[in-house]
């Protein structure tokens, strides 16, 4: 299968796990490195991958590891009523953001509302670990989240609207996964039953993008809200699978990623 190739995307990189900068026009972004499957065999496991890169840049977090956003070009989206739009370019979140991301936003001043510390170790549910992705998040507390980073970083943090999020879950192609139609549970995040969710890139792929967890993991808010109840807010679980929860309402294994 033939995926979309990216100019931001190179093709090898030196070092997995590290960063390097890259010098453009505008900016200096940061080229984040990532294995992309190529082959699989019969069972859908990956046979075979490379090394690929994104562009983006980070965001200094107090006391956590940065926000790593990767910079999406414009592109065309196949809407479900059969037409296309096109979803304008934009920066999103590598990963989810996790507990120790949303603890050090939750200790800025507020902003609007309050935000409660997620708890880790012993004292949490599923005994959750800081890298893990942050879940039973409320759509207002997501908010307040943006506001308070996009006070300390002075970048106009939000969440991504449902277009933006399905568009960057499909990495450009028209298909119902990055991969293709067909789900394949090796190239996704599915916690066991009474297990805590992965941590961020623990799968070892990422799309096309650049971007982990976009199938699997927690399920994430988007910023669209229901126009017959206001006081109801989308969250994706896949790019062909969403539903509404209320404002006042949150659960388990339900986060969010930035965008900006």
């Amino acid at each position: 299968m033939a995926f979309l190739r990216l100019s931001f995307i190179a093709s090898k990189v030196c070092h997995k796990n590290e960063s390097f900068s890259i010098e453009t026009s505008r900016r200096a972004f940061l080229g984040f490195p990532f294995a992309f499957p190529l082959t699989f065999d019969r069972q859908g496991r990956v046979t075979k991958s490379e090394s690929r890169s994104a562009a983006g840049f980070a965001e200094p977090l107090p006391s956590a590891p940065p926000l790593e956003m990767i910079q999406l070009p414009a592109g065309p989206l196949r809407l479900p009523n059969g037409r296309d739009t096109v979803v304008s370019s934009y920066a999103l979140g590598r990963y989810e953001i996790t507990i120790a991301q949303w603890n050090a936003v939750a200790k800025l001043p507020k902003r609007k509302r309050l935000l409660s510390l997620l708890k880790t170790g012993k004292d949490s549910p599923f005994g959750w670990q800081p890298e893990q992705a942050a879940e039973t998040i409320a759509f207002h507390d997501a908010i307040e989240f943006c506001a308070r980073l996009s006070k300390l970083s002075g970048r106009l943090y939000r969440l991504p609207t449902d277009h933006e999020w399905v568009y960057a879950c499909r990495a450009g192609t028209p298909s119902d996964f990055w991969w293709g139609n067909a789900f394949n549970p090796a190239l996704a995040v599915a916690p066991k039953e009474n297990e805590a969710p992965h941590a961020p890139a623990s799968l070892g792929f990422a799309n096309p993008f650049g971007l982990f967890d976009t199938v699997g993991n927690v399920d994430e808010w988007v910023a669209d809200s229901d126009p017959k109840r206001t006081d109801f807010h989308l969250f994706r679980l896949s790019a062909t699978e969403s539903d509404w929860l209320s404002e006042k309402f949150t659960r388990t294994d339900l986060g969010f990623r930035v965008a900006v």
